[in-house]
């Protein structure tokens, strides 16, 4: 009875440290998977501002497409109001209440990619044949996003860009081109984004041909030094 009781006991003992050794390598397993997730996902936020970059690319030249084959007016407009960018059909171009969304995208958070300003560590913008100022956000007087905060550019069927004019019909509109600046910031200890960029991307807009170009800045040692295509 004794030898009895023992080898129970034994067995007990050594189905517990069965037990424990499975416990800790379920413990490494889910370790290492969790770090190669935030792996993962440090590695693909390095790629946020290029896919909204060319995601805003996407709307223009689809504006500047639609304008020349459908013969009308196409309005951008990125909202930093509501963060989204939208491309509008403005059809009769005498009237406002039919503009028609044929788009609307979501953009990032601004913590994590910017397009309503320049970071502050660049020495210099991308160089044109034209002016292209950087986008500016002001009040807009259209109807589908009237008072919001908005950056508009409107593709015209003579493969121009104009800007939002001064009234809903886009009246007195001029000539414009733009640079939109894409980026992603670098961060204080306290996790708050700070206005300098740790990847810095801008897209380009030339008023008078419509046509885009999508930029890199190669940044080094915290500057943004050199543009290139």
């Amino acid at each position: 009875m004794k030898k009895i009781l023992s080898k129970n006991r034994n067995y007990k003992s050594t189905q517990a440290g069965f037990s424990l050794i499975e416990l800790i390598i379920v413990l490494l397993v889910v370790c290492i998977l969790s770090v190669l997730t935030l792996m993962a996902f440090k590695g693909e936020k390095k790629f946020l501002a290029d896919s909204e970059a060319y995601l805003i690319l996407d709307v223009f030249n689809e504006a500047r497409q639609r304008a020349l084959t459908q013969h009308e007016t196409m309005r951008v407009e990125i909202n930093k109001t509501t963060n989204t960018i939208r491309l509008i059909a403005e059809n009769n171009p005498g009237v406002a209440t039919d503009d028609q969304i044929v788009r609307t995208l979501i953009l990032e958070h601004p913590n994590y990619v910017v397009t309503d300003q320049a970071p502050t560590n660049i020495a210099n913008s991308p160089t044109e044949g034209s002016p292209v100022p950087a986008l500016s956000f002001t009040a807009s007087v259209h109807p589908l996003s009237a008072s919001q905060q908005v950056a508009t550019l409107r593709f015209l069927r003579n493969g121009k860009v104009v800007n939002a004019g001064s009234n809903e019909i886009g009246s007195n509109a001029a000539l414009t081109g733009a640079t939109i600046f894409v980026w992603m910031p670098n961060y204080s200890d306290s996790g708050a984004p700070l206005a300098t960029g740790s990847v810095i991307r801008a897209i380009t807009v030339l008023g008078s041909t419509a046509s885009t170009k999508y930029w890199r800045c190669e940044v080094e040692e915290g500057e943004c030094i050199t543009w290139k295509q």
